[in-house]
This record gives C-alpha cells, sequence and structure tokens, in this order.
C-alpha cells in the first residue's frame, strides 16, 4: 500500500473572527462568500474572500507578495502569477483598477495595499423598530432608514445561498450546502430595521413593545456571529429575554438559528432535531407570517425528520408569503428531486431562476440532469456555465462526475486533482493520484482513497458516506454496503436521494440497500 502522506495546507484563519465588513459602498459576507454593493451581488471563491479578509484585517499596511502566498496558501506550491491572478478576480469584483485604485493598490516590485476604509459589520447594530442604523458608541441615528429596495438588498445579502459549499452558497450539491443554509436562515430577521415582526399580547403596550425591539437589538450582532462562546452567550441572553418578553417569535428562532450554529452536524440527532424544532414551531405558533422561519422549519422536517408532507406545506407557504424570495423555491425542488419528480423540480429551480438571475451561475440544473441520468443535458449546462464563470469548488464537483459517468476519465482526474489541492492535499499525494490513475483509471484512484480513509471532502460527502461511495465506485459492493449502514445509521442526510442518485446504481437492488431507501422514507418521529 501506498506510505501515507499527511495533508500539508492549511486555510488561513482571519484573526478577528468577524463575519461581515463594510468596505466604501460594498459589503463583504465571509459566510456566504459574497460581496453586495444594492442590487449587484457577488460571488467568490472562498480562498478569494479569505484572501480580501485578510487585505482588510492589514488595512494600510504594504503586505509583500511572498508574505500573501506563505498565508493564504499555506502548504501550496503556487508562484506570485497566482496571487496576480486572484487580485485581479477581486479588483473585478469590486469594480476596482488597478491604475486608479479605490480598494487594493499595487506596490511595484514589493507586493499590495488595501487602502479602502473597511469596518466590521458588527460595531454597527440595527435599531430594530427605529429605522436607523446606530453605532454601539452613540445614542443617535448614524445614517438614514434603509429603503425598501435596500432592505431587499440586505435580506438577499444575508439569506443563505442555496448553494452551500464552503457557505452556504454552493449549489450543486445542495444536501452539503443545505446545513449551510440552515445555519444562516435566520439571520435576516435580525439585520432588518423595521423587522422582525412581532406578535405581541393586546395589553401589551407601545413602549413596552419599543422596549423589546431595542432590547432584541442588542442580542442580534451576537445571533449574527459565528464564535461558539458569542453563540452560547446570545441564547443564555435570549432565555432572560423571553422570561420578560414571553411572545416575541423571533427569539425563539434565534436560539434555534444559534444551537443550529453550534451543533452542526449533530443536529441530526433526535433530540437535538427534536429541539430546534420544537423552538422553530413555537415562533410559528405566535408569528404564522414568518415566510423566512418556515423555510428553515421546511429544511428541518425534510432533512431531519423526513416528514416530506410538512415540510412541502412549509415551502409552499413561505413561496405564498414571500413570492418574490428566490430561496423557498431552491429549497422546495430539493424534496421534489429526492421523490424523483424531475420536471417538479426543474420548475421551481428555474422559478428560483427568474426571481434571482444569479442562480443561473450555479451548477444546479447540473445535478438534477445526472440524477435524472440525462448525462447529455448536464455536460452542456455545464459548459454553458463554464465559457462565462470561473470554476468554484461546486462547478469541479460536478465536472468530475459528469466526465466520468461519460467516460472520459482524464478530464474527470483534473477536477479530481483540483478539488485536492483546493482541499489541502500535497503535491506529494496529487503525484501518487497521478501515478494511480496511470496505472488503473479512476477505479485505482477510487480504490486509493479508500484505503487512505481521510476525513476530507472531495465532492462525495464526509465518512462513513465518502468511503461508500469510494468503494462502490471500485467494485467492493459489500464493503460500500457495510458503510453505507454506518452512513444511514449515523443520519447523514444526503442519503435522502438516494434514490435518484445514480452513484448507487450498483447496489440498486441489493436488499440491504432497499432496507435503507425504506426507512428514509418514514417520518422519523
Amino acid at each position: 500500500m501506498t506510505e501515507r502522506v499527511p495533508v500539508t495546507e492549511r486555510l488561513y484563519r482571519p484573526q478577528s473572527g468577524e463575519r461581515e465588513y463594510l468596505l466604501g459602498d460594498w459589503r463583504l459576507c465571509v459566510n456566504t462568500n459574497s460581496l453586495q454593493r444594492g442590487d449587484t451581488k457577488v460571488e467568490l471563491e472562498h480562498r478569494l474572500v479569505l484572501l480580501l479578509v485578510y487585505l482588510i484585517e492589514n488595512q494600510g499596511e504594504v503586505l509583500g507578495k511572498e508574505q500573501i502566498l506563505k498565508t493564504i496558501w499555506q502548504g501550496k506550491v503556487v508562484n506570485e502569477d497566482s496571487l496576480a491572478v486572484a487580485i485581479s478576480h477581486l479588483r473585478k469584483a469590486l469594480g476596482d483598477n488597478s491604475r486608479a485604485p479605490h480598494y487594493i493598490k499595487t506596490i511595484p516590485g514589493v507586493g499590495y495595499q488595501f487602502i479602502a476604509d473597511a469596518k466590521p459589520v458588527g460595531k454597527i447594530t440595527p435599531a430594530i423598530g427605529g429605522g436607523a442604523w446606530v453605532a454601539e458608541d452613540e445614542q443617535q441615528p448614524v445614517t438614514p432608514a434603509l429603503s425598501p429596495g435596500q432592505k431587499d438588498a440586505l435580506r438577499e445579502l444575508v439569506a443563505p445561498s442555496p448553494i452551500v459549499k464552503k457557505s452556504a452558497r454552493h449549489l450543486t450539491l445542495i444536501v452539503v450546502v443545505a446545513l449551510s443554509v440552515l445555519l444562516c436562515m435566520v439571520v435576516y430577521l435580525r439585520l432588518l430595521p423595521g423587522e422582525p415582526r412581532v406578535v405581541a399580547p393586546a395589553n401589551n403596550s407601545a413602549s413596552l413593545l419599543q422596549e423589546a425591539n431595542n432590547h432584541f437589538a442588542r442580542i442580534s450582532p451576537q445571533l449574527a456571529s459565528w464564535q461558539p462562546a458569542e453563540l452560547k452567550e446570545a441564547i443564555q441572553s435570549l432565555r432572560e429575554f423571553l422570561q420578560q418578553y414571553p411572545d416575541f417569535a423571533p427569539a425563539y428562532a434565534g436560539i434555534a438559528e444559534a444551537k443550529v450554529k453550534l451543533l452542526q452536524e449533530q443536529l441530526s440527532i433526535r433530540d437535538n432535531c427534536a429541539e430546534v424544532l420544537g423552538l422553530l414551531n413555537k415562533s410559528i405558533d405566535l408569528d404564522p407570517q414568518q415566510a423566512g422561519t418556515l423555510v428553515t422549519r421546511g429544511n428541518v422536517l425534510f432533512w431531519c425528520v423526513r416528514d416530506y408532507v410538512a415540510a412541502e406545506q412549509d415551502y409552499l407557504q413561505s413561496i405564498q408569503l414571500d413570492p418574490m424570495n428566490d430561496l423557498a423555491p431552491m429549497q422546495y425542488a430539493q424534496l421534489l428531486l429526492a421523490q424523483g419528480k424531475f420536471t417538479e423540480s426543474l420548475q421551481q429551480v428555474e422559478k428560483s431562476r427568474q426571481l434571482n438571475p444569479l442562480n443561473y451561475s450555479v451548477p444546479t440544473v447540473v445535478w438534477i440532469y445526472q440524477m435524472q441520468k440525462r448525462d447529455d443535458l448536464a455536460l452542456q449546462e455545464l459548459e454553458r456555465i463554464n465559457k462565462a464563470e470561473p470554476g468554484d469548488r461546486e462547478f469541479h464537483i460536478s465536472a468530475q462526475r459528469v466526465y466520468a459517468r461519460i467516460g472520459r476519465n482524464a478530464e474527470s482526474l483534473q477536477h479530481w486533482l483540483w478539488l485536492m489541492r483546493d482541499s489541502g492535499y500535497s503535491e506529494a499525494d496529487i503525484q501518487t493520484v497521478q501515478n494511480e490513475f496511470a496505472r488503473g483509471g479512476l477505479i485505482a484512484v477510487h480504490r486509493w482513497l479508500l484505503a487512505r480513509k481521510d476525513n476530507v471532502d472531495l465532492g462525495q460527502y464526509v465518512p462513513p458516506l465518502s468511503w461508500a461511495r469510494y468503494a462502490l465506485a471500485a467494485g467492493e459492493i459489500d464493503i460500500a454496503l457495510d458503510y453505507l449502514e454506518q452512513a444511514f445509521n449515523a443520519r447523514q442526510s444526503p442519503l435522502l436521494w438516494g434514490n435518484v442518485d445514480p452513484a448507487y446504481d450498483p447496489v440498486r437492488t441489493h436488499p440491504r440497500f432497499q432496507s435503507i431507501m425504506q426507512q428514509l422514507q418514514q417520518p422519523e418521529f
């Protein structure tokens, strides 16, 4: 067996831990890997976001090229050309000009300098109900109230992109993205002035309601954080808050949101799922008009409870309440796809695209065509995207699968290698995989990955499900079934699409696999 070489690359972790920044007219959201200005939204690769955050954290300082490369591309063999290309992408996204820069200045022969003024969003608190942004150390509004159009822009910014790659934001493997949607869904309710809606008892006075709004606004920055300590503090604050304002619906959704962020993959544990669902039920009982919270509950009902009927009702009700939100139809499309309703699923994706044209650039439709075994259409859609968009992680995942299915193995390998480099594998590992491919094709590559048993997502999800998929591709049926049963017991949500995913065709008629699929059709509780 090939000697294991450890993964050497480590992704840069921002020092400040901030998740959102305001830089000039732009708003950078680290969680969703996106920039937004008014109605314009630009999605970035995660490494570009890390590079931009690094520049922001050192704004005003001249950073040497070697210093940046060692920080952002730790453990990777890259040259200055890679950095120049990355800076070019950032400038294009920001609408910056290298000759007359407003954001990133080139220092010839040295490196780069971030020259714009950038501030963490956490330094600005939304005065809910007051209609103005208030600095934490000031008592008066610092900017005018947001217009309806600006509110829509903020809602689109903080609502998770249905494609969650690293964020939530990446749509190809909707399941991998699925959790990131849950993690971000309720945030927008706490960032919009005048939001969230409050269903208050009849005996509540206007002053008491304003007091509740102001109190909740002080907790909101903690809810927007991804730091465990801040989230736990937010939960404690909200519990105390609810003792005084027990009918404030968004507070229950806020606790659910914080718990989802803290639990992450552990959300699928029965008691965790029941607790989060109970909080969402309470919030919706108090205020049934919360379209975003309905989508969140629909996701929990689908992924954790496997109650397809109840989840569908929540998605449809959310669409009815907020027909201009592109998120609900995209999430509904996932449910329809799991049921093998390909035409209906594509219709919902098309509706989401019409509401938000940015969804045309994400390979969700490729994923649906793959499940439908329409490789010709999947390849056509993939090539359409590739002509005008730089390939991100989700693109390479889809391309690797499509090319493997149509027998263009060498092209499939190139996307495997891209994913491995992006995941931090060493150049020694990359060379080993190339040697394995030369010796035995993609089957040998899958056997190598199965023998390694790395806890890394290379577009085949995470263990034990990823190991099952490697074993299936390598022809190791019994081993694959063992890992599939482990994945089921671990409640890995990508199995919800098992009935339509061609990756499971080698065991489609096997009694052990059919038993798993039958159990997945039964609501959990």
